[in-house]
């Protein structure tokens, strides 16, 4: 790949095919039976949940495939266009949402480059911040969306949930192999930190996987529960990939689109959160020249890269603090409204994703060189890790988090990659107790009670 993301060229679409698509129908549904988005999304499913919205995908009506990946903008295009071309019975009363009917979930490789797949469920459900709950069916292969009733819905949706519950109190035994030993971890941030010393990047993200065994295969339904007890301000998802689920709970949030408001939160800049909050040594990461300059370069890549497409983007001065289960990052809350130009619709939420991967949260700068280093010292494809993971809808609104903080679980067997921003003054050891502290933050969902361990040995729950 080569170029920044501030060069990118977008085309977004300017008109859709009204009808081109599956008819679906969508449904306000009446107070009842209690729907665990946990329990729904089960093994395979599709879900993304935060704060302000839980979504859940069951089934797969339509995958659109994207063979380009995200260095594809005409791909882009169809993508969208085929998405806001899907017909539908919208029986929801206006102002329930700010979403579309339709959308489409996707857990996106960080090779820009990869094809990719997102992926319109069969069944999307949906509960708002305030408690209102809403249902899309698409249609069957006869073309007709189910001629179900609200509480017929919803009973059914009940049902599908209580079928995934599971004991989430079963122990857990691990056995963890990192794919490289300490030293070798430590000698590629050393090249690294060697390559910044010559001028050839400024800084470069480092990843360094981990396989675990474990004695069972995990519930995922109770993984994402723990999950979201342990960060309850990340984004929860899980969601389908060629390798296996894909599960995480990620801190940052890489873009999200409502209507022509974009917003973005950049993290880099890491430290161990102590016991207490009002410990004075997290604070001491706003005054850290090595941190800070690491968030620098992202929050310059990523304003750059939108100021072109906004009439107005807010940028804060300094960081803040986020503090998460056991690590604090820096922060910075990006937010612009979206430039109107009468020759061409804005930038939907996929064209924005992928004008701003990688970002150097997660790559490095400058891009080309650093992603060149990536591919040399880390030997293989990073897959979805690192990558966009997230939603849109039919209007190109939705969200994108960097998919960070996650594992990717097939059977009875979990692949942890953790990533730390090597930049000048970086030193080795610091940087392999960084991506410890990382993996332990996925670990502690994962295997609750049991210690991270990297020596192979099977560890049990204490």
């Amino acid at each position: 790949m080569s170029g920044t993301a501030s060069a990118r060229t977008l085309h977004p679409v300017t008109s859709v095919v009204p009808g081109g698509g599956r008819v679906a129908r969508r449904h306000l549904l009446p107070p009842g039976g209690h729907i665990d988005p946990f329990a729904l999304a089960g093994d395979g499913g599709s879900m993304v949940s935060s704060a302000d919205r839980v979504l859940v995908g069951v089934g797969t009506a339509r995958q659109i495939a994207l063979p380009g990946g995200l260095a594809d903008i005409a791909g882009l295009d169809r993508a969208v266009a085929e998405l806001a071309s899907f017909g539908c019975d919208d029986l929801l009363p206006a102002a329930t949402t700010s979403l579309r009917p339709v959308l489409a979930f996707g857990a996106l490789p960080f090779d820009r480059a990869a094809p990719a797949t997102l992926v319109v469920p069969e069944t999307l459900y949906c509960r708002e911040a305030d408690g209102t709950e809403w249902a899309t069916v698409m249609a069957g292969p006869d073309g007709e969306a189910p001629d179900e009733t609200p509480d017929g819905l919803r009973d059914r949706l009940v049902a599908m949930a209580a079928a995934h519950l599971a004991d989430p109190s079963l122990p857990m035994g691990a056995q963890v192999v990192p794919r490289s030993t300490d030293a070798e971890f430590e000698a590629a941030v050393a090249l690294a930190v060697e390559a910044i010393g010559r001028h050839e990047i400024a800084k470069v993200v480092l990843a360094r996987r981990v396989d675990v065994t474990l004695d069972r295969t995990p519930d995922l339904s109770a993984l994402l529960r723990r999950w979201g007890a342990l960060e309850p301000n990340g984004t929860l998802f899980s969601l389908p990939t060629p390798a296996g689920q894909f599960v995480g709970a990620s801190p940052e949030l890489l873009v999200e689109r409502h209507g022509d408001h974009v917003r973005s939160r950049p993290l880099a800049g890491t430290t161990d959160r102590y016991p207490d909050v009002a410990s004075p040594l997290p604070l001491e990461l706003l005054e850290s020249t090595k941190d800070t300059e690491e968030h620098r370069l992202v929050v310059e890549a990523i304003s750059d890269a939108l100021r072109p497409w906004c009439d107005v983007l807010d940028v804060p001065e300094r960081p803040e603090l986020v503090h998460l289960h056991n690590l604090t990052h820096l922060g910075t809350t990006i937010e612009g409204t979206l430039r109107s130009q009468p020759d061409r619709a804005a930038p939907s939420v996929l064209h924005l994703a992928a004008l701003l991967h990688p970002t150097p949260a997660v790559g490095g700068v400058p891009q080309a060189a650093a992603l060149e280093l990536i591919a040399r010292l880390e030997g293989e494809p990073r897959g979805p890790y690192a990558g966009p993971v997230g939603f849109l809808d039919g209007a190109g609104d939705g969200r994108f988090v960097v998919g960070i903080r996650a594992m990717t679980v097939a059977g009875d067997t979990a692949t942890l990659t953790a990533g730390v921003g090597v930049v000048e003054g970086s030193r080795p050891e610091t940087e392999r107790d960084e991506a410890t502290l990382k993996f332990t933050a996925v670990f502690d969902a994962l295997a609750p009670g049991v210690a991270f361990d990297t020596s192979g040995r099977t560890s049990a729950a204490r």
